[in-house]
């Protein structure tokens, strides 16, 4: 399993439950992938507060990706179950991923760099807050990915050039700023 925390505001501690191991996870941070139990609880570093309990179910021969977001006052938890099946010759795969509150739905483009989106369509229409999309196959290049509000050409998160080898697989994600605004992660997900 990796776990990706977002902004929420603050740092986290994050623990397995049985036996409790705990793990200091910053804002923004991404683990590697790691054995996992089945249960977690998150709360803010420095406190003894539980803010967030969440229960897994892993599959055998699962990977899981697990992501904490939303404001302080509602938070959320996501848990996705990787495809990490290689791509087709030549490929690779990306999932698009949207855990910011602010932005809400997104169209999503995946255009070659400095492409004008004005002049194209999304990728992906309205991409939900708190949704994943299905994973792209990609030819091995460069890509910019973009998410504007939905239904506007109003960028909020711009990825820049981002390389991409064949047998890659990867997610990006949107994601509130600490000190607002936007920003991303990008979490490779295979090779």
């Amino acid at each position: 399993m990796q776990s990706l925390t977002s902004p929420i505001s603050m740092s986290w501690k994050m623990a397995t439950v049985s036996p409790a191991v705990w793990h200091t996870v910053r804002a923004l941070a991404i683990s590697p992938y790691t054995r996992a139990h089945t249960r977690f609880k998150f709360e803010p570093s420095g406190t003894s507060s539980v803010f967030l309990t969440q229960t897994l179910n892993f599959g055998s021969g699962t990977d899981t990706t697990q992501l904490s977001f939303n404001f302080s006052s509602s938070p959320q938890s996501l848990v996705l179950t990787d495809d990490n099946s290689a791509p087709p010759s030549g490929d690779a795969k990306l999932r698009l991923i949207n855990v910011s509150p602010s932005l809400g739905p997104a169209d999503v483009y995946i255009v070659s760099p400095g492409t004008d989106i004005n002049t194209v369509s999304p990728t992906i229409s309205n991409l939900a807050f708190g949704a994943a999309s299905g994973y792209q196959n990609l030819t091995a290049g460069n890509y910019e990915v973009i998410y504007a509000f939905a239904g506007q050409k109003s960028i909020a998160i711009d990825g820049g050039s981002l390389a991409f080898s064949a047998g890659q697989i990867r997610s990006f994600v949107g994601l509130n700023g600490q000190s607002g605004g936007f920003t991303d992660a990008f979490l490779a997900d295979v090779n």
